[in-house]
């Protein structure tokens, strides 16, 4: 196709981990002859070309001339893109999460409402959504690929760590939770084959003192960390249901380490098998009670209690032991096909193409 017959796609992703950067990524996997004016936030943006700029093309393009809107999980950009005349095709990969109106776009304003499938016997749709009849209810947005086939080690994943309210809160986490991992399987005898995620360089460095036969720490693209997955034995990752659901497509063996946030807290309990043994924080340091009460608050009330509960762990010899423990117990008890409920994948693969058929029907 030549440039003057390519459709012009504006998009913005979420500012909060790299989960919405993930879907995106799948879904522009079936656009390969679109271009992309990205729009929102420039940190999120600059991490987008960064990761993603091998294999599609960003184009700096005025807003008003792209065809057609893609937002992931950002109500405000589909809100504010919703105002420039153009059709937006909304993507909400948490349908479970939201309690206020202000977390989802105003309703009339969206042409497509795509609301990811999840275990709806466990949970419950959203308040602010609960009622609206014409979301499109789609699979999981994951890639298509081959069984894993192991036979390279562990892969640590924390995900992209970031969030507007984390704050130090990163470091906090790493400190609790990935060193003292690390350590551990060091003691135990694992092979530990890559630690991913948005890592700080000086983490990094640590990581490579602490695993020098490591080869791969640090940030990946999402091509290559799908290599990865394909090649581990066991997966040990922070709880973002983009991973979770990636590692449930290929069956790979997979435990959950103690939630960052919100979303991670309930996607522990929405893809987990039943009974499985599971590395929760301890109630002393986050009580679920507690977010239950905040809930109705919105997310950030929330993140601010368990980024605060996080951060003072950091600070209390008793809690580094109680979480070193429990992370000890949890590798000593990980079944041989790990936690997560394999029946979850008839939820279906087919997302991303569902959505991008979506987009390209709205360019015709």
């Amino acid at each position: 196709m030549t440039n003057s017959n390519r459709q012009t796609l504006l998009a913005s992703v979420c500012d909060f981990g790299w989960g919405s950067l993930g879907k995106f990524r799948l879904i522009l996997d079936k656009l390969p002859t679109t271009d992309i004016v990205l729009y929102g936030c420039a940190d999120i943006n600059a991490t987008v070309t960064e990761l993603l700029s091998s294999r599609h093309r960003f184009v700096d393009r005025p807003y008003k001339k792209s065809n057609v809107a893609l937002v992931i999980n950002d109500p405000n950009a589909a809100n504010r893109v919703a105002d420039f005349g153009i059709s937006v095709i909304y993507v909400d990969s948490l349908p479970y999460l939201w309690a206020t109106e202000e977390e989802v776009p105003i309703r009339h304003k969206i042409a497509h409402y795509c609301a990811q499938k999840f275990p709806f016997h466990r949970m419950q749709v959203s308040d602010p959504i609960r009622d609206w009849h014409e979301i499109h209810w789609i699979d999981p947005i994951v890639p298509n690929l081959t069984d894993h086939r192991g036979g390279n080690g562990v892969v640590i994943n924390l995900g992209g760590l970031h969030s507007h309210l984390a704050g130090n809160t990163i470091e906090d986490y790493i400190d609790l939770v990935l060193i003292p991992l690390v350590n551990i399987l060091k003691d135990l005898n694992y092979a530990v084959y890559a630690v991913c995620g948005n890592l700080p360089e000086n983490i990094c460095r640590q990581l490579n003192n602490l695993l020098p036969d490591c080869p791969a720490i640090g940030r990946h693209s999402p091509y290559d960390f799908e290599v990865l997955l394909i090649r581990a034995d066991l997966l040990i990752t922070s709880p973002g249901s983009t991973t979770i659901l990636q590692a449930l497509t290929i069956g790979l063996p997979t435990m959950l380490l103690p939630p960052q946030n919100l979303s991670q807290y309930f996607n522990m309990q929405l893809f987990s098998s039943p009974d499985a043994p599971l590395m929760a924080w301890p109630t002393s340091i986050i009580d679920p009670e507690r977010i239950e009460q905040l809930r109705s608050n919105g997310e950030d009330a929330v993140l601010n209690y368990i980024y605060r509960s996080i951060s003072d762990a950091a600070t209390s010899v008793q809690a580094k032991t109680e979480i070193s423990e429990m992370i000890q117990a949890g590798l000593y008890a990980v079944p041989e096909k790990g936690v997560l409920d394999q029946s979850l994948t008839g939820l279906g693969t087919r997302g991303a193409e569902q959505v991008a058929s979506l987009i390209n029907h709205a360019m015709r």
